[in-house]
């Protein structure tokens, strides 16, 4: 038997685009997951976010209507990089909150970056879906730490643990005699999995509709 098709209210959809606006992006699959498959479905056919596929999983980010709907008026720019990064900064920031402790501040626009206290330490996390450049992430350590602004930089990736440990090594033993010193108690390095992989049993499914450009 064939039961009713809902229609939800418009209004309906803020608490998603709340929450994809936390970051810029949600992964598809944690949206299903925390708000239900046939909803998610509904946000995507009234072009409240728009699904977008990426290397990590498909992606949520919003459309014109889910951004004025909480209050946004500047312009995101949806390249597939960009959307990678967001659903790292927010897998970063999970990871962050899980572990206990209280985050402070969370800046997207001129430097994508959480700010929070571990064990008296304020410290500064970086996240970027691909990993970082070394040189930046050398400026970045001799602005931020050796300033003194912050007690240590925590650098977030969805690189292999092995590539991780491979950039770390880089950082801390580098071939120029002259680059700046790296303090291995201040600079910790993550090696993060994709929301869909790591909880692959919380994923409603695999029907979707088609993709929007």
């Amino acid at each position: 038997m064939t039961g009713p098709v809902t229609v939800f209210l418009t209004e309906a959809f803020l608490p998603l685009s709340l929450e994809i606006g936390k970051f810029g992006a949600m992964y598809r699959a944690e949206a299903e997951a925390l708000f239900g498959l046939e909803f998610v479905q509904a946000a995507v056919a009234r072009k409240v976010c728009i699904a977008t596929e990426t290397n990590y999983g498909l992606v949520l980010y919003l459309a014109h209507k889910g951004r004025r709907m909480i209050g946004l008026t500047s312009s995101f720019q949806s390249r597939t990089e960009n959307l990678e990064n967001a659903v790292c900064s927010r897998d970063a920031y999970s990871n962050i909150v899980e572990a206990g402790h209280s985050v402070e501040t969370v800046e997207r626009q001129r430097r994508a970056s959480i700010v929070y206290t571990r064990a008296g330490t304020r410290v500064l996390a970086l996240a970027q879906a691909r990993g970082f450049n070394r040189t930046v992430t050398r400026r970045n350590y001799s602005n931020w730490i050796e300033s003194g602004e912050y007690g240590e930089l925590h650098v977030y990736s969805y690189l292999s643990p092995t590539d991780t440990m491979e950039f770390g090594m880089l950082m801390l033993h580098s071939k120029n005699p002259n680059a700046l010193p790296i303090d291995p108690a201040k600079f910790l390095l993550y090696a993060l999995t994709p929301w869909p992989v790591a909880h692959p049993s919380k994923a409603p499914g695999t029907d979707r509709p088609p993709q929007q450009d």
